[in-house]
């Protein structure tokens, strides 16, 4: 076996083990992977949205029902 025989033999087994590594890699990657979307949806307005819109979030005591079993609120069945 030739010098030049060796080398080229040698440089395709180094690529072959490079790209089986490759695969390897991006197999255990993608078991591992840990993103779960149902964890980073959005949940709403945060603290700070609540802080700036503070003023414009306050109702007014006549418009919101203090009692929710009050008949004829949505929602809510009507005592018997």
């Amino acid at each position: 076996m030739g010098a030049t025989a060796f080398s080229c033999f040698a440089r395709r087994m180094t690529e072959f083990a490079s790209d089986f590594a490759s695969v390897i890699h991006n197999l255990i990657m993608d078991v591992r992977d840990s993103y779960r979307p149902e964890l980073h949806y959005m949940r709403g307005p945060g603290p700070k949205w609540r802080a700036k819109h503070q003023s414009r979030l306050r109702f007014d005591s006549g418009s919101v029902p203090t009692n929710p079993a009050a008949p004829g609120v949505a929602g809510v069945p009507k005592p018997l």
